[in-house]
């Protein structure tokens, strides 16, 4: 039985934590009423984070209960392409084989959504004038998982969402608010992987995805520090009491030396100077993650101030909900809450 309750519930379960929302409605104007966040620890039972979500909803007379999710399932993708040709962009064969040869994914296999890599909205082979591309989606199998995950902690997904792109727009918008004109390096850093974008004015001009992520950290960890595992080293590196001002920028050379080589190209490519950098994910304790790659970049922290932003998209912030000191991996939640297409005033405008 679902709860029938018009309480809003919106959930961004990642690797690392379970960011949850309580909220007036799903349907805007909106009050978020209450935040909170369950950090995972790697044991944590469906139990756990049940008894977690039933301080903040109503669980009562029902198994479960009906909510927005962002996820990152294993094996998602966010992939820029542009096409010949708008002509060619119609043919939805030829799209298909474009996603076989040129990124190896089986369309038989994955959940995909093609969308307008000009502004984030739905590709219409029959109606979209565009060459400008992004697929993105993840095996149907990990979708499934994730799905199947929810419904034990006793949520019910009315919409499951790809919290990857979710976030894009949502920082896509927030520069729009801001007036920010210069490009937006965005970084995902998960365990296995690093998907990396630059955003330019609403558009995604840069996806890419490196095969390095925190589980490539640990070996070299161990070995700065003389730990006796990698499982040691994993458990320090997640952990609140060890201070890596001084080791950080060596634990990142390698995914530094990436990220150097992609705006350094792009910015050759464009003739345009990539300002701000965004992270997004990450807990709170590895803040020192972002600092250090914006030092190494020499990029500004893209900080966002939720409380305007947020009430420009009619989403009000209730009474006892502090939102002014949240960093950039709340934005994937605030994200599921908007309705981008219906923001008024565009980048011409702006």
């Amino acid at each position: 039985m679902l709860n029938p309750k018009v309480k809003g519930l919106f959930l961004d379960v990642s690797d690392f934590s379970v960011l949850a929302a309580r909220t007036s409605g799903f349907k805007l104007p909106l009050t978020v009423e209450a935040v909170d966040e369950y950090i995972l620890s790697g044991s944590d039972s469906a139990e756990d984070i049940r008894s977690f979500l039933e301080s903040l909803v109503d669980f009562k007379k029902s198994n479960h209960f009906i909510s927005r999710c962002g996820v990152y399932p294993e094996g998602r993708f966010v992939h820029y392409h542009e096409v010949e040709s708008v002509i060619k962009a119609k043919k939805l064969d030829f799209l298909s084989k474009t996603l076989e040869q040129e990124f190896k994914i089986d369309p038989e296999e994955n959940e995909i959504a093609i969308l307008d890599a000009r502004d984030g909205s739905d590709f219409d082979p029959n109606t979209s004038l565009t060459k400008y591309l992004v697929f993105c989606g993840g095996p149907t199998e990990a979708f499934q998982e994730k799905q199947d995950r929810l419904l034990q902690f006793g949520v019910y997904p009315k919409r499951l969402e790809l919290s990857t792109c979710a976030t894009l727009g949502g920082v896509s918008d927030y520069a729009r608010f801001k007036e920010i004109k210069s490009p937006i390096l965005f970084l995902e850093l998960t365990l296995k992987s690093t998907n990396v974008f630059i955003l330019n004015r609403g558009k995604i001009e840069v996806s890419h995805t490196s095969e390095m992520g925190l589980d490539s950290i640990y070996p070299l960890l161990q070995r700065e520090l003389g730990l006796k595992d990698e499982s040691s080293a994993r458990k320090l590196f997640l952990s609140n009491t060890f201070d890596f001002a001084e080791i950080g920028p060596k634990l990142l050379r390698r995914i530094t030396k990436e990220l150097q080589a992609t705006t350094g190209f792009y910015e050759v490519q464009t003739g345009q100077t990539i300002e701000h950098l965004f992270l997004s994910v990450l807990p709170g304790n590895l803040s020192w993650v972002e600092n250090t790659f914006a030092d190494a970049l020499a990029l500004d922290v893209l900080k966002p101030n939720y409380g305007s932003w947020l009430e420009s998209l009619k989403i009000e912030i209730g009474d006892g909900v502090e939102v002014s000191n949240m960093n950039g991996r709340w934005m994937g939640l605030f994200s599921l809450m908007a309705e981008f297409d219906s923001v008024e005033k565009g980048w011409d405008e702006a």
